[in-house]
């Protein structure tokens, strides 16, 4: 989950699916949604691919599909379903291709064909040539964004009011599962985004091809559905339903490595210089869930309400000064350390918080900063309130149904895990610590590298100086003391971004889930720009004259299997 270059929060964001009103039935003023669907239009541009829908029963976690899946699901859209039904599936959209190298976003827009209430959603990545699930170390969906059009949404951070925000997700992999929140209080309202027939459903996406080869994918979104309008829904008699509006605001930015630091932590409410991370409420109701979202050497998420200016939330000296409603670790795969295998936790199923109108919500993300520096990592919260469930307290957040009443008490700032593992396990490690193979390869010596100036990026490689090429050029480069190394991304014609980070010596070994690490030592930040993730569109990075002697060894961040190596000769 997350976009980059989210600040602190203006209303602007988020939302299920659809409008709401008191009891979850809601309709949206069709002359306002035209107007919407003509302000976004221009916003993508010529970005926007029209795709359909299609329905079935595989699970995004599924091993893989039947490569015509895609094809012959469309056809279950067209078929007509009775108020209440509840059905699995598959949503498809694509096929795209990817190029070598690219991390780019891309934008899709679906036209719904049926009107229904989603209740559980979960993404996943399919080759079009055999259906099979690509490995985290070949491809993988960096972030995916499913929005729903709603002009003057107050609450919307990433679109200019244009939109409700309605599921996100990012490496971690995380589900929403508004079942399990409804089945925590059985008598009470079913939740879920609504997608309301013929209103338009705008995707993001950034899809990660870490090989040089191009390929094509689908991006599959597994739903449970339960079909009709909320009117129809809401006469069924038995339960209530209630649509939430969904909620998403974080940040981008950089965690220096401090060798000395005494806890070993960057921590964006103490050492972020842009300070807090905050989203004020212009609504009121109840927070049925919370989630979060941190990149590969993150920690932890803490997030609190400080309820308002007027009316501020208690603190328990368990946080940074606000009411904490969620601690959230990351998890990861086998405790292999900042693998990229991992997910964040969620609070309990039977959560429940009370949200008004000016409350305060902060989040700090937590990372390790005394070995490694993290560059472009995120924290972002996602976060759903129903409007028609009047807040009950304050601040504090609590439980409903059986787990209100389990013995011993069921701590409800507790985060739970988010999903099974489910994926296969493609991804490897290394570490004798983890019984795995040694992360480093045994060190050849190419001998003396050659005296340059200038590194050029091209067709995935450091030249000279990377790793993979014979004799010379592949020695590290040799840069006197005091003067600077110039890297010039010449891939860039090709919109492929690089990057160059120093990681410890010789850092030879494969690219696998934890490994190569950035040490700190140097960053070049991200060569080459994408309209939704950012980067810089100067192709050329520098490094600073005052590196000691000695030599460095480095990768590329968005192509981890990239290496190359220099070395600071003394004067």
């Amino acid at each position: 989950m997350g976009i980059r270059g989210v600040e602190a929060i203006t209303p602007m964001s988020a939302d299920c699916v659809s409008g709401r009103s008191a009891g979850g039935a809601s309709e949206r003023p069709k002359r306002a949604r035209r107007r919407t669907l003509g302000a976004l239009a221009a916003t993508l541009a010529t970005a926007i691919l029209v795709s359909g829908p299609g329905g079935g029963s595989a699970l995004a976690d599924d091993p893989d599909i039947s490569p015509l899946d895609p094809v012959a699901d469309l056809g279950d859209r067209f078929v007509p379903r009775a108020p209440g039904t509840k059905e699995d599936l598959k949503f498809f959209y694509g096929p795209y291709v990817i190029p070598p190298g690219w991390d780019a976003n891309r934008v899709d827009l679906t036209l719904p064909l049926r009107s229904g209430m989603v209740t559980a959603v979960e993404p996943g990545m399919r080759l079009v040539s055999d259906g099979s699930e690509p490995g985290h170390q070949v491809a993988h969906i960096h972030h995916a964004h499913w929005f729903s059009l709603n002009p003057g949404s107050e609450s919307d951070n990433y679109t200019y009011g244009l939109t409700d925000w309605f599921f996100g997700n990012g490496d971690e992999e995380t589900k929403a599962d508004f079942q399990q929140r409804s089945d925590a209080e059985p008598k009470g309202p079913i939740y879920g985004g609504h997608i309301g027939l013929h209103e338009p459903q705008p995707m993001i996406y950034m899809l990660h091809n870490k090989t040089s080869t191009p390929m094509v994918v689908w991006i599959m979104l597994d739903l449970t559905f339960v079909h009709g309008s909320m009117k129809e829904l809401n006469e069924l008699g038995d339960r209530p339903y209630h649509e939430v509006r969904g909620i998403l605001f974080g940040r981008t930015f950089d965690v220096p490595r401090k060798p000395k630091s005494k806890d070993a932590t960057f921590e964006t409410a103490e050492d972020d210089p842009k300070g807090e991370i905050e989203w004020v409420s212009p609504i009121s109701g109840t927070m049925i869930g919370t989630g979060s979202h941190l990149h590969p050497g993150g920690l932890r998420v803490i997030t609190e309400n400080y309820g308002s200016a007027e009316r501020p939330c208690p603190s328990r000296g368990d946080g940074y000064g606000g009411t904490v409603l969620l601690r959230s670790d990351a998890l990861w795969r086998d405790d292999v350390r900042f693998s990229e295998d991992f997910q964040m936790e969620v609070t309990n199923p039977a959560f429940r918080a009370p949200i008004h109108e000016g409350d305060r919500i902060r989040i700090s993300g937590i990372y390790e900063n005394k070995n490694h520096a993290w560059t472009d990592v995120m924290t972002h919260q996602g976060l759903y309130i129903d409007e028609s469930q009047p807040p009950e307290g304050r601040c504090k957040p609590y439980l409903v149904g059986k787990a209100a009443k389990k013995r011993p008490k069921i701590d409800p700032r507790k985060g739970v895990k988010n999903r099974s593992w489910g994926h296969h396990e493609t991804d490897k490690f290394c570490g004798k610590r983890y019984k795995a193979p040694p992360c480093e390869r045994p060190l050849e010596d190419k001998g003396p590298g050659v005296a340059t100036d200038t590194v050029t990026i091209a067709s995935f490689q450091y030249q000279p100086g990377d790793r993979a090429l014979p004799g010379e050029q592949g020695a590290p480069v040799q840069v006197p003391e005091g003067s600077s190394l110039e890297f010039f991304n010449l891939d860039q014609v090709l919109n492929i971004r690089h990057s160059v980070t120093t990681c410890r010596w010789p850092c030879n070994g494969p690219y696998v889930a934890n490994y190569p690490l950035p040490d700190g030592k140097w960053e070049s930040g991200t060569l080459g720009y994408d309209l939704i993730d950012g980067g810089s569109p100067n192709p050329l990075a520098t490094t600073p004259p005052d590196l000691k002697p000695g030599k460095y060894s480095y990768f590329c961040r968005i192509h981890p299997w990239m290496r190359g190596a220099f070395e600071v000769v003394p004067k």
